[in-house]
């Protein structure tokens, strides 16, 4: 099957572009001295996570446990869970998963959820590794850092025999909202010197952090600056799309992503002022770029971009005497925000070419609990 054959809409992912993005990322954290591990919130798809890691990815991270619990049955042995698991149910869930995966770890900022984890680990015979997240700017969730964080992670060490201690996670404030670069890395290096000054605090009373843990694809430019943090956790970059590109983490022709559209109408009048597309919101998603207009940009006509995005439909509007491309015809999107895109659909279309070469289930899209 060719590339203009594949039923629209669909994600479309250039395989040669993918495994340069994978190979690019690993290279950059080698050259720094980094454990990478990347984000998989963004391909939610197992045969991907393993191209990072033979890529040389020390594991993967997930944003829920339904996304670690699809990696696992799909081979992936190192999982980190970046998120406060709260709930019995969820519990359960996590030390199952744990009970049969070979490297499970998880996140904590609240001493209900790791008296609640403790707990539950204990009752069955196990240990769970812990990391913990410190407020580094991100103004989201982790713990204050100083005594609030030193008296945190010694409940830890000292009351919760069914928790290991591994190490701090943080999240920079500033890297993905300012467009100035050096804002961008005054937000980096902020966020990391609280992390690492934190670990070294934390190491003055007695406690190692065998893991300073943070990372984004807009700070990963600024990766080889970041004194004290040993492994980096970005996740875009496997895709990237217009927001990224607008804060200068990567070109629009290094993304490997795209959505292809199909032409189905335009006025019928003498001088058309848009056409429109089987892309909506359902496929396009109604997230914003940083800089750039509308719901996503035309590959082929760059200065475009789909303007209105109903469900179904993604109108684009076109200046005074240019003409419309024809009915049928399928035109590439870029995606302003890639995460949300592939959330909603269920096929990766993979391409060399203009040849299809393979089709990847997208097994973990939906699984927000």
């Amino acid at each position: 099957m060719k590339k203009n054959e594949i039923p629209t809409p669909a994600l479309v992912v250039d395989y040669d572009k993918l495994q340069k993005n994978i190979a690019d990322m690993a290279a950059r954290a080698h050259k720094c001295g980094m454990q990478l591990r990347p984000h998989t919130k963004t391909h939610k798809t197992p045969i991907i996570a393993h191209m990072q890691i033979k890529a040389g990815a020390a594991g993967i991270a997930c944003a829920k446990l339904g996304e670690a619990e699809v990696m696992a049955a799909g081979g992936i042995q190192d999982i980190y869970i970046a998120y406060p698991i709260v709930g019995e149910d969820k519990l359960e869930r996590l030390l199952n998963l744990a009970a049969w995966t070979p490297r499970i770890s998880t996140c904590v900022d609240t001493y209900a959820a790791i008296e609640k984890l403790d707990l539950a680990a204990r009752r069955r015979g196990q240990r769970v590794d812990v990391m913990v997240e410190v407020e580094a700017g991100y103004n989201r969730t982790g713990v204050v850092p100083g005594e609030p964080l030193l008296e945190f992670v010694r409940k830890i060490v000292a009351d919760c025999p069914g928790l290991r201690y591994k190490g701090l996670m943080y999240m920079a404030g500033g890297t993905g909202v300012h467009l100035e670069p050096d804002k961008q890395r005054a937000g980096e290096l902020a966020g990391a010197k609280i992390a690492t000054e934190a670990a070294a605090f934390l190491k003055k009373h007695g406690i190692e952090s065998e893991v300073v843990s943070g990372g984004s694809t807009p700070g990963s430019v600024f990766m080889a600056d970041l004194k004290g943090v040993n492994e980096y956790r970005p996740g875009c970059y496997v895709f990237g799309d217009m927001k990224y590109a607008d804060l200068g983490a990567h070109t629009r022709q290094q993304m490997s992503l795209t959505i292809l559209s199909t032409v189905v109408s335009v006025p019928g009048t003498a001088q058309p002022d848009h056409f429109v597309l089987d892309a909506g919101s359902k496929t396009l998603t109604h997230s914003g770029a940083m800089t750039t207009p509308g719901y996503g940009t035309l590959v082929k006509f760059p200065a475009l971009s789909v303007t209105v995005a109903s469900e179904e439909h993604g109108a684009v509007h076109i200046p005074p005497g240019t003409r419309p491309p024809a009915i049928g015809e399928k035109l590439e999107i870029y995606p302003n925000y890639v995460s949300d895109v592939v959330n909603l659909s269920d096929l990766l279309w993979v391409v060399q070419g203009e040849q299809v070469i393979a089709t990847w289930e997208i097994q973990g899209r939906g699984k927000r609990e």
